[in-house]
Formats: C-alpha cells, structure tokens, sequence
C-alpha cells in the first residue's frame, strides 16, 4: 500500500509497534525530515487507510480500525512495511496487526462462566498482492514475542476464515470452545489462565520467619456472646398498678353491688402490640328513676325545712316535698 508521504523514512524498522499515542518512532540517524511535515498526522493516515482497506477485505460495514479508535484505546498496532520494493523512493506497507487487552467472559468445557482479560487479536490485514508470501506469519509470530503470549493463549474477535485457516496451518489450532459472544478460543485457553499465582519473595521469608518462630501468636480477641432477643413488650417490665384500678365514681353512683370474688379464667390478655394494658371492670351507671328515687328519701337538712316553713310564698312543688315529711317533724315548726 502506497502514500504520497515517504513511509521508509518515517517508520524506520521493518515492524513499527504503535500504541494510543500514535508518536512516530525515533528516526535513524542521517535520515532528515523537514521542520514543517506533521508526522503524527502521516501516521494517523496510515492507521486509517490500513483500516479502511482491512474492512473492504473483511466485507464489514464500517472499518473496525481507525486513528480515532487508537486514541480513545489501549491498543497496539504492529505495522509491517516493505523494505525491497520503493515505489518513487518512499517506500510501501504490507499490513498491519492490531492487540489489545479486553474483560471478557467466556464459557470453558463445562459450560461454566469465567472472567478473563487476555490479549485479544482484534483486527489482521495483509494486503492482497502480498498474501501467501510469509508476510502475515512473520508480522504474527513477532507480535507473541513481542507480548509474551501462546497462540492458544489468545482471543480472536470475529475471525474470517481466511484467519481461522491461517492459525489452524502455523499454529495447529483447531479445536475451538464454543461461546455466545463474537469471541473465538481455542482448547488450552483455560490451562494457562486458571493457574494460580507464584508467591513473591517477600511473602516466602516471611512465611519462612513464621515457621521458624518459637513464639506463640496472641490469643484472638473473643467478643461477647448475642443477646438473645425475646419477645418485645409495648410497656416497661413493672406492672403499673395504677392503670389496673379503676377510679371509683362519686356517691350516689357507686351504690351498685361489688363482686365478691373475680371470675375464675380471666379473659386473655392480646400479645399484639400497641394494646393498652387491662384495667379493671367498672360498676354499672344507677338508672335515673332510681336516683331521683334515693334522692326523694334522703332526709333534707334541718336549715332547709326551716327556709321552708318561713317561707309564706312558698310554690306548691315544695309543699308537696314538705308534705312528705314525717308527722313528728312537722309538728315542731
């Protein structure tokens, strides 16, 4: 793939290796390049035609690789360049690998869930007139050299079958664990990321000082043991006894015959709470025929039946009260 900018002098090595930034690499020495070209905006051009040519390869809708996408990611980009072919002096790229690191969850042989973040192979273009010439296993195994991974360490998103055929012939990988994302892994993945951690030095001495310490280690702190919690009362645990008796009405109202002895079962108290607590049973109200009639045998005062009998004037209605007077009574006045 060719550019109107000189690309031998602008990415020096033959594998360029290209993070978020999207820097230009340090030039060899001798090699000039005027003051006034921008060359990060020459790489952005080149991220982005390899991109566009990647999708149209692929047959994608849009292209999946772009200066923008780099920037907003922590990816890498491996660009492989032409060093034998200079076309006008400015030389030509082959292809390109794009890495990165992503969360994902993926399905193992018992259909059991795990989360993982390895290196995930997210887009691979080499460009037509230079595939099956070893341009695409040399730019992949210096990239596993590079990042330090296994073939069957990786995650592949969304391979073409141009991809899948391409790691079955270098790198055997044929059996694949099937998931419900776009993410393709083949049988070994599990083998390498369930294996548990190898211990710092640090964390051996002092396991080892721990061994070989005589001293016993201090007692653990024990804490008090949980109240148990019993049934919650809606008052205070002293009976109140002054809500249990009730308050005795005046005279004449109490003149109803009392209880000798309370009943045998006294009705159940409710549990539930908010209930007010019992009280006792109050003596009946006294009819009014029969107060009016306590009231006509009460025996009037002695100052009364004196106003009485001076009174000349006096209405019938107290004569007739007067007149019930006993006859031993009226015959003083």
């Amino acid at each position: 793939m060719e550019f109107p900018f000189d690309v031998d002098a602008l990415l020096p090595e033959r594998i360029t290796v290209l993070d978020q930034h999207l820097r230009p690499p340090a030039r060899r020495p001798g090699t000039t390049t005027p003051a006034r070209v921008d060359l990060q905006q020459q790489i952005m051009t080149i991220v982005d035609e390899l991109g566009k040519a990647s999708a149209k390869a692929q047959n994608l809708p849009a292209p999946i690789t772009s200066a923008s996408r780099m920037q907003s990611n922590r990816h890498v980009i491996y660009v492989l360049k032409d060093t034998s072919a200079r076309p006008a002096g400015k030389g030509a790229i082959i292809g390109f690998l794009k890495v990165g690191y992503k969360k994902l969850f993926v399905l193992d042989d018992r259909e059991a869930h795990n989360e993982v973040e390895p290196l995930c192979i997210l887009d691979f273009y080499i460009h037509e007139s230079l595939q099956r010439h070893g341009h695409g296993r040399e730019l992949f195994q210096h990239m596993l050299q590079k990042e330090r991974v296994e073939p069957h360490q990786l995650a592949i998103d969304r391979p073409s079958q141009k991809l899948l055929k391409f790691l079955n012939k270098h790198y055997n990988l044929e059996t694949t664990v099937p998931q419900v994302n776009n993410f393709v892994i083949f049988e070994g993945f599990f083998a390498h990321q369930h294996r548990p951690p190898a211990p710092s030095p640090r964390a051996t001495r002092h396991s080892r000082a721990a061994a070989a310490d005589p001293t016993p280690a201090a007692p653990a702190r024990k804490l008090p043991p949980k109240r148990a919690e019993g049934d919650i009362k809606p008052y205070s645990s002293s009976d109140r006894e002054f809500l249990k008796v009730a308050v005795e009405p005046p005279w004449p109202l109490n003149r109803a015959p009392r209880r000798a002895t309370p009943p045998a079962h006294p009705p159940p108290r409710s549990s539930s709470l908010g209930n007010s607590p019992e009280r006792g049973p109050l003596r009946p109200f006294v009819p009014e025929q029969e107060l009016l009639r306590s009231l006509r045998l009460c025996p009037p005062h002695p100052t009364a039946r004196l106003l009485l009998a001076t009174d000349p004037g006096g209405s019938p209605a107290q004569r007739r009260r007067t007149s019930s007077l006993p006859r031993s009574d009226e015959s003083r006045y």
